[in-house]
């Protein structure tokens, strides 16, 4: 074989094995790739059946829980027991007139539905009681309709009910009212409930909010107290109003329930208050109002007027004569509201009503007296309180 056979021999051999190199590693990886499939979609399966068991877990938990919390599937038995056991409930919380039938029975499924009916007259606060009492049993029933009337003849209202409960296929026995029972609502106690219901009016129009009437602005002097009212009314004529601060208010400012407002500002500026008006229904309403107190700085002092002396009695005290006794010089006034004569010599002093003075001259035919630092000329047969002003002692 020549060189050049040799080599085509080799490059066919090396083509040959190239194709069926390719051909077997297809054959190879198709392989791979099914079987890849196959484990992909088992596991797609198993993960299923796993959704599926966790789910029937969970729906035999659920349903083993509504069997403990259902009445059991005899009719009978269910009917008879939840009977007995709304007439007990209603009467029990003060429900009087009392009546409970049952209504109808409608069955879906695993478990049926039974509709009772109840009547009776009670308070609102009665009502109130037995409707916490009805929820804290914890079965799986509801009301599905509450009528609430106004009676004719007594101060109770009332009352009619439709109620509706689950009876469930395996549960053989009645509830235990006890295992089942909920020491607490939703929102609280019983006596939570009655505060946020029983005070209300049912047969009232919507409660409206109070309207401000007081100012929005007012005006304060710094370093003085300052007292502030304010008002406002309630269009539902029976309803108190209450005022409350909102946040921040300024330091050491106080409001009362009854709207009084007192402060002592400590700087200059303008400072805005916050006050909620809120009525006495359950639930309230509220409004709120933005004050604005402007501080400025007081005003200067006035200065005191200087009134002129009270004479009263002095208006009818006359100077009646000026005489020497034993050389001492002596005025002679005559008060005739009391018919009193006063002889007095200088420096000696003198009250006639509210006034009050003291001699200083004893002149011929007039007097030179002093009253509350000033001197004054008073002449014979001149009032006292006509004397003449001569300026300051």
């Amino acid at each position: 074989m020549s060189q050049r056979e040799r080599f085509l021999a080799i490059l066919v051999g090396v083509l040959v094995l190239g194709v069926g190199g390719f051909y077997f590693m297809n054959q190879y990886f198709d392989a791979v790739k099914h079987r890849d499939r196959q484990i992909d979609t088992l596991a797609k399966r198993l993960r299923n059946e796993q959704v599926k068991e966790t789910k029937a877990k969970k729906a035999l938990s659920r349903l083993d829980t509504y069997q403990k919390h259902a009445l059991p599937e005899s009719i009978r038995a269910s009917q008879a027991f939840y009977q007995d056991r709304l007439r007990e409930t209603l009467e029990a919380n003060g429900f009087s007139n009392v009546s409970v039938k049952p209504n109808s029975f409608r069955r879906a499924g695993n478990h049926g539905q039974h509709i009772f009916n109840l009547t009776g007259k009670a308070t609102l606060e009665e009502l109130v009681q037995f409707t916490y009492e009805f929820y804290s049993f914890n079965v799986l029933h509801k009301f599905s309709k509450l009528t609430v009337l106004p009676s004719k003849t007594s101060d109770k209202l009332d009352i009619s009910m439709d109620v509706a409960v689950l009876s469930v296929d395996g549960a053989n026995e009645v509830p235990n009212p006890e295992s089942v029972r909920l020491n607490q609502l939703t929102h609280g106690n019983v006596k939570d409930y009655l505060d946020k219901i029983a005070s209300r009016n049912l047969f009232s129009p919507a409660n409206k909010p109070p309207l401000f009437t007081s100012n929005t602005s007012a005006d304060a002097e710094l370093g003085n107290s300052f007292q502030y009212r304010v008002s406002a009314s309630d269009p539902d004529k029976d309803d108190k109003v209450s005022f409350y601060l909102g946040e921040n208010p300024p330091a050491g400012l106080e409001l009362s329930e009854s709207g009084s407002l007192k402060w002592t500002p400590s700087e200059l500026g303008e400072f805005k208050v916050t006050i909620e008006a809120r009525d006495s229904r359950t639930p309230a309403k509220s409004t709120t109002q933005e004050l604005v107190i402007n501080v400025k700085d007081p005003p200067p002092p006035e200065e005191p007027s200087v009134s002129p002396p009270s004479f009263d009695e002095a208006k009818y005290t006359f100077l009646t004569g000026t005489v020497t006794v034993g050389g001492q010089p002596r005025a002679w006034l005559n008060n005739r509201p009391k018919n009193r004569q006063l002889r007095l010599a200088p420096g000696e002093t003198f009250t006639i009503g509210t006034l009050k003075g003291k001699v200083v001259d004893v002149r011929d035919r007039e007097v030179v007296i002093e009253i509350e630092g000033d001197l004054r000329l008073l002449s014979i047969g001149q009032p006292l309180a006509d004397a003449l002003p001569m300026g300051p002692s």
